[in-house]
């Protein structure tokens, strides 16, 4: 079969799932792709892909989506950002186009040459985009492509390439990993490459990854929210978590107690347009919150180029997820430059709207940059807040810091900050959002919150001050030996908001260390002994705490390591094994 004609038949097939009738079976799903079509094909008011897209895929003012498609080839522009939905409207679209647009899609990869960009999410986009161009217009010469390289020549390339990320994500982990910002940048050339790779063993290595990632995203899901440590988010989806794209995802794949309409979908129309479907299991371990659970996975830190001697040493997560809270965190240290967020408490408000807090020691420095990106050390800090304005504010409240570390175990945090006496900023903030009910400040040293029905006790190790802010009261507490332990609980599991608070002091914490050796001891509620000395020495109940035994996943419903992945829920297991690679299931008792 032809390129053209295998495309039409894909993209048929597609159009057939979003107009069949709802069935018992289907409804939510459909329902869901639906109204995030309809959302973003109403309300961007512009021509751009995904408006061009969900237009042409709901039969909707055809004429304005093909005139808004060649008004967009006409400039290119945006790189990666901008030729992965280029082809991802291109082919969905394709029996819409005529020869013009045909032509003119072709004559973009001829003249424009997109930045391959320097960070996980750019490479899958760029090789993607890149992919699927060569294969639609496969025996093209050098000289008819703008980067100077015949259609094998790149398809090999962005091959050789995806084939090397499939096994770098499922054997060392993910570098850019639990974002809320990144996650359709990942998931929606995934689900392109599902569609419309030509080759077999491509298209199941692309569901197996789809599998992986959303599996990897359920375990931190609650009802919307996406919880714990990320590598990276912007300011202004962790302070509005309602915002965030990710929540675009999690509402097509799992379903939300309410649409997100104040996400932004960007490329996840591509999602809502692909014949992809989730695994049950995914989505009833995305959605099941009944029992809580302890998990901890292990993740990869972003390529490091300079200044360290291992390139991509692990980052060990941990997440506590209950019905109405979730606690969760990485271990600390510089994971990611600019936008990592180490640890939160996200809890349930009403109407399915969620708030976190957290805190961090705002750092930034030239050589942090330096480690991760490649131009010259002097000009790396103005050239970043040129786009990350918040990277060198003493006020942000987004970064990762090398004098930050953390031990959780279940429900119990414990962080603790080393600060270097000539670092730019020498104090730990900690966010207290504004929709917490109650935030009492006791004379024991605890700090007593409340944000829905979960309860939440802070013990800074410090003094410190507060100050009034827009969406939070910030606690500053300027030692340079600090910390605190944060425990938090469904709030029926005390018969009162008085015997929380009463059961929270009686638990002991020995600070008569943290001067001298930066390590504290406290006995949690449940009667577990946890010893923390800076930067990564842990003990519980006196045995030593080894995180490089930790494997990619580790909990009751992830397990998974050296390419294998086990999805585990209701008797069923969902397994991937990239080695081989196939995907097998598995009932209880068979």
């Amino acid at each position: 079969m032809q390129t053209r004609q295998r495309i039409i038949l894909r993209v048929l097939i597609a159009l057939f799932l979003l107009s069949a009738p709802i069935t018992a079976r289907s409804s939510s799903f459909e329902e869901r792709r639906r109204r995030i079509l309809e959302q973003i094909a109403s309300q961007e008011a512009g021509g751009g892909f995904a408006a061009v897209s969900a237009r042409l895929a709901l039969r909707r003012d055809l004429p304005r989506a093909r005139s808004n498609f060649w008004a967009l080839l006409n400039a290119p522009s945006g790189d990666m950002f901008f030729v992965l939905p280029m082809m991802g409207t291109y082919l969905y679209g394709y029996h819409d186009w005529d020869d013009a647009i045909h032509r003119k899609v072709r004559h973009v990869w001829k003249t424009y040459l997109p930045y391959r960009g320097d960070t996980e999410n750019h490479w899958v986009m760029w090789h993607t985009a890149l992919l699927l161009a060569a294969q639609t217009w496969p025996d093209l010469p050098a000289n008819e492509w703008a980067n100077g390289r015949s259609s094998q020549e790149n398809y090999r390339d962005a091959r050789e390439y995806l084939d090397f990320w499939f096994q770098t994500v499922t054997t060392l982990g993910q570098g850019e990993f639990d974002s809320p910002d990144y996650l359709d940048k990942f998931i929606a050339p995934l689900c392109l490459l599902y569609d419309f790779a030509e080759d077999s063993l491509l298209r199941r290595k692309a569901e197996m990854a789809l599998h992986w990632l959303l599996a990897d995203y359920a375990i931190d899901y609650l009802d919307g929210a996406y919880t714990g440590g990320h590598s990276r988010i912007y300011d202004a989806h962790l302070l509005d978590p309602m915002r965030d794209p990710a929540r675009g995802i999690g509402y097509l794949y799992f379903g939300a107690s309410q649409f997100p309409q104040e996400a932004w979908f960007g490329l996840t129309v591509y999602c809502a347009l692909s014949s992809y479907r989730v695994p049950a299991v995914i989505q009833r371990l995305a959605t099941d919150r009944r029992r809580p659970f302890f998990a901890r996975e292990r993740k990869r830190v972003r390529n490091i180029i300079r200044f360290g001697r291992e390139r991509n040493p692990p980052v060990y997560k941990a997440n506590y997820m209950s019905m109405h809270f979730s606690l969760g965190s990485v271990d600390g240290g510089l994971q990611q430059p600019i936008q990592l967020h180490t640890w939160d408490v996200t809890y349930l408000l009403d109407e399915g709207r969620c708030d976190n807090l957290f805190s961090l020691h705002p750092y930034f420095s030239a050589r942090e940059l330096a480690m991760f990106f490649p131009e010259p050390v002097k000009i790396l800090v103005q050239d970043i807040i040129k786009s990350k304005t918040t990277y060198s504010q003493e006020d942000k409240w987004t970064g990762g810091s090398p004098y930050e570390r953390t031990y959780q175990h279940q429900n119990t945090i414990i962080v603790l900050y080393a600060l270097a006496p000539n670092t730019p900023y020498r104090h730990m903030d900690y966010y207290f959002p504004k929709t917490l009910s109650r935030r009492e400040v006791d004379s024991s040293g605890w700090i007593f919150a409340q944000g829905g029905k979960t309860f939440i006790a802070v013990r800074p190790f410090q003094p410190g001050h507060w100050r009034e802010e827009k969406t939070a009261f910030r606690f500053r507490s300027p030692h340079l030996k600090n910390g605190h332990v944060t425990v938090a609980f469904e709030a029926d599991a005390f018969s009162s908001w008085k015997a929380f608070k009463t059961a929270i002091r009686g638990t002991h914490l020995d600070l008569s260390a943290l001067e001298s050796r930066t390590e504290v001891r406290y006995i949690t509620l449940d009667g577990d002994t946890l010893r923390f000395r800076f930067p990564d020495q842990r003990w519980l109940n006196g045995r030593t705490v080894d995180l490089s035994e930790t494997p990619l996943f580790d909990g009751p419903y992830l397990q998974g390591d050296g390419g294998v992945l086990r999805i585990m829920h209701g008797g069923e297991t969902l397994i991937l094994d990239f080695n081989k690679p196939e995907i097998r299931y598995e009932k209880a008792g068979e």
